[in-house]
């Protein structure tokens, strides 16, 4: 892909699984793919592993419990989980509402490459999550909060940051050389712009950003924080943090 383009998951058609969830294929990089899943109240994944894909789980609205191996994670608003190859897992939603996630595929999603796995897990008492560490500023501004390690990006050639800009606030116009992006709207309004594209979003929005575009972002809102999740493919560098003059 060359040009920039924005994405609402909510209007995507829901894909067939196996699972019977409203699953919805968002968009794949040479490197990631990105699929939005909405399970109902009582919904639970089947349980699976895969032997190629790294998967990332975060959560976005609802009250679930992800089992992996012989662990289980609380997962509520934001939390996410890193799933390395050759790990079982499975979602449940134990909440009073729908349950929606994002699942990031590295490589991007093969259907060949899932397999069904006897269920027979016993139940645990799940972890609590939280953030270990604060956030940090990024270059253009915004705090963020990077959600795959170093080791994990140098492995996978994959970052992903979650990023927070204030009311009234506009980050650093700037473009890479390198990596494309994936901007998805986790809550709040505001404005992307990409190159001569200039895009209003809100949650649920996608942007890509290709390589070589001025890109910059702006809250739209005088009453609360715009929240973004943000992919870079191939992962991002301080390096490729170009400044526009």
């Amino acid at each position: 892909m060359t040009e920039p383009r924005l994405i609402d998951v909510y209007e995507l058609p829901i894909a067939s699984n196996i699972c019977n969830q409203d699953l919805r294929e968002v968009i794949s990089l040479p490197k990631v793919s990105m699929a939005h899943v909405t399970m109902q109240k009582g919904n639970v994944s089947l349980w699976h592993r895969h032997s190629k894909m790294t998967e990332i789980y975060f959560v976005l609205d609802g009250e679930g419990i992800l089992y992996f191996g012989d662990r289980a994670l609380q997962a509520g608003n934001w939390s996410y989980i890193v799933l390395p190859p050759n790990t079982p897992h499975k979602l449940r939603n134990i909440g009073e509402s729908d349950l929606e996630h994002l699942v990031f595929a590295i490589p991007p999603f093969d259907s060949n490459d899932v397999e069904l796995l006897e269920d027979s897990l016993k139940e645990t008492i799940p972890e609590k999550f939280s953030y270990d560490k604060p956030p940090i500023t990024a270059l253009d501004g915004a705090l963020i909060y990077e959600l795959i390690s170093k080791d994990e990006r140098e492995r996978l050639d994959v970052a992903l940051a979650l990023g927070f800009l204030p009311q009234g606030r506009k980050a650093v116009p700037h473009y890479h050389k390198i990596s494309e992006e994936l901007y998805y709207v986790t809550n709040g309004i505001g404005k992307v712009k990409v190159g001569e594209h200039e895009f209003e979003v809100k949650k649920g929005s996608v942007i890509y950003v290709p390589i070589n575009q001025v890109h910059d972002l702006e809250n739209g809102s005088n009453s609360e924080e715009l929240s973004i999740l943000c992919i870079s493919s191939p992962s991002y560098t301080e390096g490729d943090f170009i400044l526009d003059k």
